[in-house]
């Protein structure tokens, strides 16, 4: 592995892009086998130590910074220093301040340049964040919270003050918005249209928004109130407000509201308003316990059938003939499974997208049963530890034991990337399965990343395990999906249209081997 070197730069706090930009410089150099900046979170310590550190005496806290570097001896402290250097004075912003343009470094100084701004997008660290969305509030700006790691008790506070001045606050962890079409944040390139989303959940808005994309629906809203709005302690009171606008709306048609399942009572407030609606509601609560249609509620249980209905909606197409035709695909995909050839063992899941790692154990879990994860199903299978799977185990990267000090894995694929390594060298493994999820702020060419740590995967397991993924985005999007598509199938990926579809072949590849 080469010699290492780690350094803790106490009390030291930068932004994940920052971290990124700087190790990628410092792992380029001659020399450098690794580099890695993070903050002393105890996930990435276990993430430094999986990467060959040795932490074991290391001394730090999360306010800390770590600059980890491996490689020849005589280039280590060189690295260090490098990393301190571009810190203080990143090359990649030199020249660009020119004093040509006034920047503000204020709320009030933002205000004085854009006087009619009604929406602020808040993206500190969490401890800061809430107070930040109370200025932004008593100014009368709409937030969109992007923020994660924010307190629990402050997301109340904030919800409630935006709430009495009629005001919508999207997150904490809100990384995707749309507003009149126009996206913010990690959103795709989808037509302007009828439909309109509220979304406790970043990927779940962004497959859905896809799905009816693919389909020639557009999506007018796409508002996100991040998780944990619609559990018991916050109420659902961003979901409750952000429909009831949207449904005052005369330009949307139809309103999806998608999720993972709320609180019961939050459940129960907003079937009320939808069976009250005088517009057809879609609730797409993944895996939820409410069954049937009754006009105007359809209710669903996944992402690609939430679009899927929503779009027959919007078409005034037979939604029965919409579901019938669904149900028929689960045949084709076990036929897809036998000409692939099953195989025996363990599935591993490797996700980005919170919702979509939810999806996909819901649908694991109905063909192969139980599922370990960070974000279990059911509390008794929570991993002891997220970077050791064991037996069937899907996890959520995106979670905030990943992002605390470290990007988003939507934006840095490299710990996914290196992680199918680890996964591929248990021999009783026979399917890995991901997401890639592109659009705006997400990962340039997230496919060729991934694909790196395929390959070397391979190497370790030949052809013994399948890579199954799907991709969410579409051909407009600067990745395009399409291309994104073409670069893990040369690889010799087995790419599907959602993750539903995925996630069921994956299944069924083990399970049709018994």
């Amino acid at each position: 592995m080469g010699l290492q070197r780690l350094e803790v730069v106490e009390r030291t706090y930068y932004d994940s892009v920052t971290l990124m930009r700087v190790a990628k410089e410092i792992g380029g150099m001659e020399g450098v086998s690794s580099a890695s900046l993070s903050m002393g979170t105890d996930a990435n310590l276990r993430i430094l130590a999986a990467a060959g550190f040795d932490v074991s005496n290391l001394s730090a806290t999360p306010n800390d910074l770590i600059i980890a570097v491996m490689g020849e001896q005589d280039v280590l402290d060189l690295a260090v220093a490098k990393a301190k250097e571009y810190l203080s004075n990143p090359p990649w912003r030199q020249g660009q301040d020119g004093g040509e343009s006034y920047k503000p470094r204020s709320l009030d100084g933002a205000l004085t340049v854009m006087p009619e701004a009604n929406l602020a997008v808040i993206s500190v660290a969490g401890r800061y964040a809430g107070d930040v969305a109370m200025d932004c509030i008593a100014k009368d700006l709409n937030v969109m919270l992007y923020s994660d790691n924010v307190p629990l008790e402050k997301e109340i506070e904030v919800k409630r003050a935006a709430a009495e001045k009629g005001l919508l606050v999207m997150g904490p962890d809100c990384g995707t918005v749309v507003i009149r079409g126009v996206a913010i944040g990690m959103a795709n390139s989808c037509p302007t249209g009828p439909v309109s989303i509220v979304a406790a959940a970043g990927t779940g808005l962004q497959e859905v928004h896809v799905q009816l994309a693919r389909r020639g629906v557009g999506t007018l809203h796409g508002i996100g109130t991040g998780g944990r709005d619609v559990k018991s302690q916050v109420g659902g009171i961003m979901v409750e407000m952000a429909s009831r606008l949207l449904l005052e709306d005369h330009e949307v048609q139809v309103l999806v509201i998608v999720g993972k399942p709320p609180a019961p009572e939050v459940e129960e407030r907003i079937l009320h308003l939808a069976r009250g609606s005088s517009k057809p509601v879609v609730l797409g609560f993944v895996g939820g316990k409410a069954k049937g249609d009754q006009h105007p509620v359809y209710i669903c249980r996944e992402l690609e059938e939430t679009a899927a209905v929503a779009a027959a909606l919007a078409k005034g197409e037979d939604v029965p003939q919409v579901r019938a035709a669904m149900d028929a695909q689960v045949e084709e995909l076990k036929a897809l499974a036998k000409r692939i050839g099953p195989r025996k063992g363990y599935l591993r899941g490797l996700y980005s997208g919170g919702t979509l790692c939810y999806e996909a154990q819901l649908i694991a879990r109905d063909i192969l049963g139980p599922i370990h994860s960070n974000t279990p199903l059911e509390e008794h299978l929570k991993l002891e530890d997220s970077l050791r799977s064991v037996e069937h185990t899907i996890v959520d990267f995106g979670e905030d034991e990943f992002t605390q000090g470290r990007l988003h894995p939507m934006i840095d694929v490299s710990l996914r990337a290196s992680r199918f390594q680890e996964e591929v060298k248990d021999p009783e493994v026979g399917v890995v399965l991901f997401d890639v999820v592109i659009g705006y702020g997400c990962h340039p060419d997230p496919a060729t990343g991934l694909v790196e740590g395929i390959r070397k995967a391979k190497e370790i397991c030949g052809d013994r395990v399948v890579f199954v993924a799907s991709v969410c985005g579409t051909p407009d999007d600067v990745q395009d999906a399409d291309r994104q598509r073409r670069i893990l199938e040369e690889a010799g990926v087995v790419v599907m249209d959602s993750n539903a579809k995925a996630s069921r072949l994956a299944s069924f590849l083990l399970s049709l081997s018994e």
